[in-house]
């Protein structure tokens, strides 16, 4: 069901660090709906949780129980199946042995959902898990820069390549606060972001942190 659209108002210095659409916020749902009295049940969408992400920020909003890749699956929780062969078959790693090794590297979501909303800035009432951003990477920079605003502490990027955006910009950016990426070969085929974009994911708990830092810090030299 559509939420109410509500005045794009919030986090304006987050907003503005975006030269197409708008930041995307994910919510991992726990409450489920039994379909009596209230919403229907979501279903399984078609398409790739990366997709989703690249949709909402153009302005769509989605409600499911489940996206269409497998890896995706295996780090949103949903799958206990490895992406090792997968990856092996891809032409990714040299050897099994790399790709299992890779495959086991990858930030795993733990905690249980029913169902996963995804939507634009514009939509969302007040609360989301992780904010999903594109940016160049001049403005990439600033919000690394915000984050050591307060307290001058480095952040550390852990990225592979592969799994951008459901385990660097969402996983991973809900255990560490951030989560940086240069994208992945799926990610970038599949949902069409722009080379000279990186995506960058922000914990809800960080986003008041860093949108001050943001406010404070002086304007890059051009």
């Amino acid at each position: 069901m559509q939420k109410e659209k509500v005045p794009f108002s919030r986090y304006p210095e987050l907003r503005r660090l975006m030269g197409t659409g708008e930041p995307a916020c994910v919510t991992f749902e726990t409450d489920e709906k039994d379909g009596k009295g209230g919403e229907e049940l979501p279903e399984k969408s078609g398409f790739l949780f990366c997709e989703l992400v690249q949709k909402a920020r153009m302005g769509e909003k989605f409600r499911i129980s489940g996206q269409n890749c497998a890896p995706g699956d295996y780090i949103l929780g949903l799958s206990e199946e490895s992406p090792a062969g997968y990856y092996l078959k891809s032409g990714r790693y040299r050897d099994i042995q790399a790709a299992e090794k890779a495959a086991l590297s990858l930030p795993r979501l733990k905690r249980k959902f029913c169902s996963v909303a995804i939507e634009p800035l514009s939509l969302n009432r007040g609360t989301f898990d992780v904010l999903i951003l594109f940016l160049k990477p001049e403005k990439a920079m600033r919000i690394i820069q915000a984050n050591a605003y307060s307290e001058g502490e480095r952040t550390l990027m852990d990225t592979m390549g592969a799994a951008s955006i459901c385990g660097d910009c969402t996983v991973l950016a809900l255990e560490k606060g951030i989560g940086l990426s240069f994208g992945c070969k799926g990610s970038r085929k599949h949902s069409g972001y722009k080379d000279f974009e990186v995506p960058l994911g922000i914990a809800f708990k960080k986003i008041e942190e860093i949108e001050e830092g943001l406010s404070k810090l002086p304007e890059t030299t051009q």
